[in-house]
């Protein structure tokens, strides 16, 4: 089969390997449709060759079951990209991204996929393909656990740093409850791709003082939720200093050390910082329900590729001119 590798310092290759070896206890999935991540970049841009590929978000169809007793060949799944054990008690609930013995997928740019059945979920057939990476991957799943955990109601003030595909879903999800979501951003073509998944107002931030405009877009009040979506020190830094008195901060940009001041930022603020990783496997059926009554998640694609082009779909995505990249074996 086909699969991308990553070869470090921003190179793609696509090689023929072996097709993974059926295991009684996985299915065996052909791969109609994969995601470009923005996770990916680091391994992208990395000195050293990655051993496979970093591609997480897909869809296919089973073509041998194995000792599956829930999927047959021929379904359409997706596969959740958080693999618990299966057996813990966080995983006994649906609850994968609790488990302690939790790893991440990977090498889903590819031909074919092996991956147990637990963490295999069913997709309906009529669900384009293309739509299925991002209501079974990152593209839904992330901002729609971040809705339940914040409770957005409608009319609230929503501010997300973060245009990439992750804060484009926060902007679709959060505008669709009913938000009024103020995006941030450096790069005008994704600030214009933010507007066009339901941004009420955008902001460069290279052009304009983020939290004067928040400030100014609130009258005074501040944002009453923000979502930190760009994974950097100031995106963090700006989204505590444009929430309101009280108001909540959402962490899901992936980051190392930031400077937080307790007495300001918490105490003397009464505000709540909050993190939250993927989704979880039971959230599955409400996001499917959320995707059948007309939440638009698809309007976050702008390009797609055949695997065999991989290359330029990596190079395309890293310059930032795109929203969701697809790949398509």
């Amino acid at each position: 089969m086909l699969s991308v590798k990553l070869l470090g310092h921003e190179r793609v290759a696509v090689r023929e390997v072996p097709d993974p070896e059926p295991r009684g206890d996985r299915v065996l999935i052909q791969v109609k449709a994969s995601g470009v991540c923005g996770s990916e970049m680091g391994s992208y841009r990395g000195a050293s060759e990655h051993p496979s590929n970093t591609g997480h978000e897909v869809v296919g169809v089973v073509v041998d079951a194995g000792n599956a007793t829930r999927l047959n060949v021929g379904d359409h799944v997706g596969v959740h990209a958080v693999w618990g054990c299966g057996d813990c008690r966080w995983c006994g609930v649906g609850q994968y991204t609790h488990c302690p013995d939790l790893r991440h997928s990977g090498g889903a740019h590819a031909e074919m996929l092996s991956a147990p059945e637990h963490v295999c979920l069913r997709l309906p057939k009529d669900v384009p393909w293309d739509d299925g990476v991002l209501v079974t991957g990152d593209g839904m799943g992330v901002p729609y656990r971040v809705s339940q955990r914040l409770g957005t109601v409608g009319g609230e003030f929503v501010c997300v740093t973060g245009a990439g595909p992750v804060g484009l879903g926060n902007v679709i999800v959060q505008s669709y409850l009913g938000a009024e979501v103020i995006a941030v951003d450096i790069n005008p073509y994704r600030l214009e791709l933010a507007q066009a998944c339901g941004a009420a107002h955008t902001i460069d931030a290279r052009e304009t003082d983020p939290v004067e405009a928040v400030q100014d877009i609130t009258s005074g009040a501040g944002a009453d939720k923000c979502i930190e979506a760009a994974g950097k020190p100031e995106t963090f830094r700006m989204a505590l200093d444009v929430v309101r008195k009280a108001g909540v901060v959402m962490v899901v940009g992936e980051q190392s050390l930031v400077e937080l001041n307790p007495s300001r930022d918490l105490i003397h603020s009464d505000a709540t910082i909050m993190g939250s990783l993927y989704y979880h496997y039971s959230d599955y059926p409400a996001m499917l329900d959320l995707y059948r009554r007309g939440l638009p998640i698809g309007d976050m694609i702008t390009h797609r590729f055949p695997l065999t082009d991989a290359a330029a779909a990596f190079r395309l995505f890293a310059d930032g001119r795109a929203g969701k990249v697809i790949l398509e074996p």
